[in-house]
């Protein structure tokens, strides 16, 4: 277990690797419609097909843009969120509830 107690590594059941956190940013990406010719290049992996030809290099920054302006979305649904719930349990206690 690293120090801010995170469990690491695989020989924890429920260890995080680097793996992990290449196979989310792949998975947010197809969620915020960065197509698959982008996603691949922008993890490092190699094309195939005709998209060796035909992938416009300039389109990358667009790509990384649409997925930027994706993340920034979800983390301040989150940010609304966790701001929420706070209050919610204050006003629980207030009235003698847990």
């Amino acid at each position: 277990m690293s120090a801010p107690g995170i469990p690491y590594g695989t020989k924890d059941p429920n260890g995080v690797i680097f793996h992990d956190l290449r196979r989310s940013v792949k998975t947010y990406m197809l969620e915020a419609g960065v197509d698959k010719a982008y996603r691949d290049t922008l993890l490092g992996h190699s094309l195939q097909g005709m998209d060796v030809h035909y992938l416009v290099p300039s389109r990358i920054q667009e790509a990384m843009a649409k997925y930027t302006a994706w993340l920034n979305e979800q983390i301040a649904n989150v940010d609304q969120n966790v701001d929420q719930k706070p209050e919610v349990k204050k006003h629980a206690r207030a009235r003698g509830q847990k």
